[in-house]
């Protein structure tokens, strides 16, 4: 007796639909979450204007003291370690290290920001007390003669003979990518020569899923996204930061 009655087949369908629709929701959920259509049809200052606009209507400012500690706790660090952005070196600590022990890293430095621009994540980065000296206020660019280096970054003068900091290659996509989002938001201009820097490495360095995880999890705090790490192209549709 075969059993692919018509109830039974009338199980077997019920089932596998039942299935498809639970591991299609299981993967909605597991899609990074990301904006609506990246303004089509807009280039150069009427795209940083939309842009700015979307930012202005969704993000959260957090308090300078509640950024730093996502930042130890679930941005870069879970509580316990973080790696320097900048030196790939592991930062061993409880629950939010001592100055001697780590750093926050603006990408875009503090004596270019306006106040309100200061606690958002999207530029913060957990750094070493020595790599955050080196870099201080200095433009990101090409070092020649490095009078401080360490796992890849390094500081120093340019051909131009300009001091500038380099970023290891691992991290340098992180950090052109977090530059063009505050310079978008907050209306910062990038120098000429600085942005051509930051233009080489966001195609040199391209978004990894670490970086799309990041995103993901700042938006969780902070309801703002950084579009240049869901949209890299984004960044061909504008000609001066």
């Amino acid at each position: 007796m075969s059993i692919f009655t018509s109830r039974n087949l009338n199980y077997i369908l019920a089932a596998s639909v039942g299935a498809c629709s639970f591991w299609m929701t299981f993967a909605s959920f597991n899609q990074p979450l990301r904006p609506g259509l990246p303004h089509p049809g807009l280039k150069d200052g009427a795209l940083k204007q939309a842009l700015q606009k979307d930012f202005t209507k969704s993000h959260d400012a957090l308090p300078y003291i509640q950024s730093r500690k996502l930042l130890f706790t679930s941005i870069d660090g879970n509580g316990r370690q973080a790696n320097c952005r900048y030196t790939g070196e592991e930062i061993k600590y409880m629950l939010q290290p001592l100055p001697n022990k780590a750093a926050v890293e603006h990408a875009m430095p503090l004596t270019r920001l306006p106040a309100e621009a200061r606690s958002d994540l999207h530029h913060m980065f957990v750094v070493t007390p020595e790599a955050r000296v080196a870099r201080l206020n200095l433009h990101y660019g090409a070092v020649l003669y490095p009078v401080w280096s360490e796992g890849g970054s390094k500081a120093g003068p340019t051909r131009r003979v300009v001091p500038a900091f380099e970023v290891r290659k691992d991290a340098r996509g992180d950090i052109a990518r977090a530059m063009f989002h505050i310079s978008t938001m907050y209306q910062i201009p990038i120098p000429e020569q600085e942005e051509k820097t930051l233009r080489a490495w966001h195609k040199q360095d391209p978004v990894s899923k670490e970086e799309q995880a990041r995103n993901n999890k700042i938006a969780a705090q902070q309801n703002s996204r950084n579009p240049y790490i869901d949209y890299p192209d984004l960044t061909q549709r504008i000609s001066d930061f």
